[in-house]
């Protein structure tokens, strides 16, 4: 087994053997273009070369290892299907565009016990329908595409070069997996960035090697290579593409665990169950709710959920409960949840509970006069809400003071 730097690139020798092959001249009568510096690859067509890294399944990678994403059977409820084809692009240019094209393409599947990354270097733009064709052929016709931010930029890039060089693309009705969304939905908030690099360090825990580069730097190293034809420079950006990919299978593999309740923190269950719950899944969600609500630190949010869902169901003992948790969690002058949940939004519930579920407008009314105090001390949080809120706690209020006096009466009547 080596690794190489911090990066933990594996291989064993099954894998070595494999990647020495790679190193095959030129197919005969495919131009070159007297290209130097290029790393172990082959010219697969004119003015097109490919590199090829193995990973074998199961070995390290991050904090973690490397997943077998097509054995992911909980990514088929988010669109998966067929075979996971991992793509990433460089390109001239970061906004897109006519005149933004790619000159490198790197494209991950599993290829038996490893998975696979090829990489698809453009030579020159005159040979880029000739790039496109290789690029193109090496997605399976029943794939499921998988990208970071590829919804907006990938595969828009490369439908418009395909539509320049008079190309249809036979993958453009691929369902398609674009990961930026799912890990804004388990990590925005809760990092800095939800960039593909802010995940690896602190969600895969890796960390790139030295040879990395940056992504604004990929456009002038590749205009300099135009120039020079020297290759060496792009060591890096090959570099670069490869980690993508490598960790956009670890990625997919890990959303895919996390979903299935393996997380690494009551957060992620928490954040998991909501993505059921968007899907239509309510059963799956309440499972990753309730797992977030263990002891002996319960997730008060995930409580906040879980008590939502007991109303909605009827339950309203455990409704209550559960709020009651929450609000007790909450005390402390203006003090919110990770998601923002206040006592105001508790009280709130909680008052609907006691005077539409309960029949008890007296604990009601404790719940909106509580409420009222809460927003003389915190009311400015809410910025121009406030002004809504004064307004529904006095209407509630007015109507529950109602409601007590309609039932003193008619109990004195009674006992009259």
């Amino acid at each position: 087994m080596v690794f190489m730097g911090k990066f933990d690139r594996y291989f064993d020798d099954d894998a070595h053997e494999e990647r020495e092959r790679l190193g095959a001249p030129a197919r005969r009568g495919v131009l070159t273009g007297g290209v130097s510096g290029l790393p172990p690859g082959e010219w697969v067509g004119d003015g097109v070369y490919l590199m090829e890294a193995l990973y074998r399944l199961g070995s390290p990678y991050g904090a973690g290892t490397m997943g077998n994403p097509d054995e992911m059977e909980t990514m088929r409820h988010l669109g998966a299907s067929g075979t996971s084809v991992f793509l990433d692009l460089e390109t001239t240019g970061l906004s897109g565009g006519t005149g933004t094209y790619a000159f490198l393409c790197g494209i991950g599947t599993v290829r038996g016990d490893f998975f696979k990354v090829s990489q698809f270097f453009l030579e020159s733009p005159a040979c880029e329908a000739r790039w496109l064709d290789a690029v193109d052929s090496s997605i399976p016709p029943h794939a499921c595409l998988v990208t970071y931010n590829g919804r907006t930029f990938d595969l828009p890039l490369l439908r418009t070069r395909h539509i320049m060089t008079r190309k249809t693309p036979h993958w453009r009705d691929l369902p398609h997996i674009d990961l930026l969304h799912l890990s804004r939905r388990l990590y925005r908030g809760y990092l800095e960035s939800c960039s593909l690099g802010s995940v690896e360090r602190n969600v895969l825990r890796l960390e790139r090697g030295s040879r990395d580069i940056p992504g604004a730097l990929i456009p002038a190293l590749y205009t300099r290579y135009l120039q020079s034809r020297d290759a060496s420079e792009l060591g890096g950006v090959f570099y670069h593409n490869e980690l993508d990919i490598a960790s956009l299978a670890s990625l997919y593999c890990h959303i895919a665990r996390v979903l299935d309740g393996a997380a690494g923190d009551r957060g992620e269950l928490l954040r998991a169950g909501d993505i059921w719950h968007r899907l239509g899944h309510g059963d799956r969600a309440a499972l990753l709710w309730n797992m977030a609500c263990l002891p002996p630190e319960p997730h008060v949010d995930a409580m906040f959920r879980r008590a939502r869902r007991s109303k909605k169901n009827n339950d309203f003992a455990s409704a209550r409960d559960d709020l009651l948790y929450v609000l007790r969690g909450l005390r402390g002058g203006g003090r919110r949840s990770a998601d923002g949940i206040s006592e105001l939004d508790v009280l709130e519930e909680l008052a609907k509970l006691e005077e539409h579920r309960f029949k008890s407008p007296e604990r009601a009314l404790e719940h909106v006069e509580a409420a009222a105090a809460w927003l003389r001390s915190n009311g400015f949080m809410l910025g121009r809400e406030r002004a809504a809120w004064i307004k529904s706690m006095e209407h509630r209020g007015k109507r529950l003071i109602k409601k007590i006096r309609a039932e003193r009466a008619s109990e004195e009547l009674r006992h009259d």
